[in-house]
């Protein structure tokens, strides 16, 4: 899975968007692959199209691939549309030993990404089938939910949007949780730059130190891509 880029054709997942009023009727998901902090780059294909507030439409360009990498002897999965969160979270899961275990999700994001898509998977699913659930089921604004439902991540989950949570985040107690960050860059998209850059680079490091499993997403739709990747190389630095 994810071994070769593919496009979403149908009026599934992200896809779904704003479907019947588009002329582009497909989007661009691209392979993962393992990778350096240099190999990270921009693509020239449409990975998510949909109207703005104003109802004009924006044609959304991702990433040239999704990226495994290493940081601090940690895995990164960095990728576009954020709902391939779900996804390397279970593949994560699944390569685990211990699969009773139940992770602290810290979700650092512009939004909230918790609308219920009312249509879960079967208990243990396969791999394939989280892939496709992934891809045709959820889109990125309501695949949160579904992890709760697998009893994959606690239903509390640490939500991450402003300066107050930011703050707050050094008062919780997380030395004996199992802890996933999932970091969406559109956190630092220019409306936002309001919030201290140090302050949200400082929790976030903080949270990948602990965290078990680190996913990113650039969200085409929400922040210039290459806007995106120079905050990720910044962060995410190899010193």
């Amino acid at each position: 899975m994810y071994e070769k880029s593919f496009f979403l054709e149908k009026a599934l997942g992200n896809n779904a968007f704003s479907f019947e009023k588009r002329s582009n009727k497909r989007l661009f998901v691209p392979a993962l692959i393992e990778a350096d902090i240099s190999d990270i780059a921009v693509w020239d294909t449409i990975a998510f199209e949909d109207r703005d507030f104003e109802g004009n439409l924006q044609s959304c360009v991702g990433l040239k691939n999704f990226y495994e990498l290493k940081w601090n002897e940690k895995k990164i999965y960095l990728f576009d549309n954020h709902n391939h969160a779900y996804f390397f979270w279970w593949k994560e899961h699944l390569s685990s030993k211990e699969k009773d275990k139940k992770y602290t999700l810290i979700h650092i994001d512009e939004h909230s990404d918790m609308r219920d898509p009312w249509v879960y998977l079967d208990k243990n699913p396969s791999l394939e089938q989280v892939f496709d659930y992934t891809n045709y089921m959820v889109n990125v604004g309501n695949y949160i939910i579904p992890a709760i439902h697998d009893w994959l991540i606690e239903a509390d989950v640490v939500q991450i949007r402003d300066t107050q949570s930011l703050k707050d985040y050094f008062d919780l107690d997380l030395e004996t949780k199992d802890i996933i960050l999932n970091l969406d860059l559109d956190f630092f998209e220019p409306a936002l730059d309001f919030i201290d850059y140090n302050l949200k680079k400082k929790v976030i490091l903080d949270a990948a130190n602990k965290a078990d499993i680190i996913t990113v997403a650039t969200s085409p739709f929400f922040i210039d891509q290459e806007r995106a990747l120079r905050v990720y190389r910044d962060i995410f630095r190899v010193s």
